[in-house]
């Protein structure tokens, strides 16, 4: 079973991992308070 349908999940990270470039963008916009944003130039797979 996927984790979202066992346990409530508030953000998904893109990736099969996620780049470094997600992590940190991810994580710098949770440690300033900020809502996590990740523009498309980042979690594109074209």
């Amino acid at each position: 079973h996927p984790i979202h349908e066992i346990v409530k999940v508030d953000y998904y990270l893109p990736g099969c991992p996620p780049s470094g470039d997600v992590f940190w963008a991810f994580l710098s916009d949770v440690i300033a308070g900020r809502e996590p944003s990740l523009p498309y130039e980042l979690i594109h797979f074209d």
